[in-house]
């Protein structure tokens, strides 16, 4: 009958030095596992301070300028959309006449300028709406991916405003000024994006926790 171990003997064993380099070994594998963990899904600071000025008051300054140029054309667009549409409709007509393979189909051409017009001056106000909670929302949540959203908002509305100003006011009937007030919307929204990337404002953003996969692969 084999002999009962005595408990007090594992106690005052001196443990091997493979057992020590066992337990390093996985104190190391805890450690790194924690780090990698960490870098992953990184803490949120709890205080991160009031927001910079840049990013809750300059940036605003600017975009309210450029809804306020946006207001202007969309307003102008309605109250003129009936010669909007007949100088729109007879342009897409001179387009048939001087390059029909290229040109909009001729059936589809009282379809086409009755459509786009309201549609684009619609777009504007969608678009402005968009943009502006998610400015506050950057600012007041202490979000990256808000200030992210609003940035690609702005690319998309000023991508759109060289066609539609070209489209709704670009011509002789039509006042010069509209133009104008469409390409300071386009400076003003630019600005509003390029302030809102300024170095003081990337610094009081949380860290981006964007998903890197070789990490999240020595991870599993």
């Amino acid at each position: 009958m084999a002999e009962a171990r005595d408990p007090d003997d594992d106690v005052d064993r001196t443990p091997t030095q493979a057992e020590l380099d066992a337990e390093d070994l996985a104190e190391l594998q805890r450690s790194s596992k924690d780090r990698d963990q960490a870098n992953l899904y990184p803490t949120r600071q709890s205080d991160p301070g009031v927001a910079p000025r840049a990013l809750l008051v300059h940036a605003r300054v600017a975009w309210w300028g450029a809804a306020a140029c946006g207001v202007i054309a969309v307003v102008y667009g309605f109250l003129n959309l009936g010669l909007i549409t007949d100088l729109l409709r007879q342009r897409l007509l001179d387009g048939v006449a001087s390059d029909p393979n290229n040109a909009a189909p001729e059936e589809r051409v009282d379809s086409l300028a009755g459509f786009f017009p309201p549609f684009m001056l619609l777009m504007i106000l969608v678009l402005l709406a968009i943009e502006y909670p998610l400015l506050v929302a950057a600012a007041n949540h202490h979000s990256r991916n808000c200030r992210n959203f609003f940035l690609a908002a702005v690319i998309v509305n000023m991508l759109c405003i060289p066609i539609g100003s070209d489209l709704l006011f670009r011509y002789d009937e039509i006042s010069s000024t509209m133009v104008v007030v469409s390409w300071l919307q386009f400076a003003l929204l630019g600005l509003a994006g390029v302030i809102s990337l300024r170095r003081v404002v990337d610094r009081w953003l949380p860290e981006s926790s964007r998903m890197r996969p070789s990490k999240m692969l020595r991870g599993q």
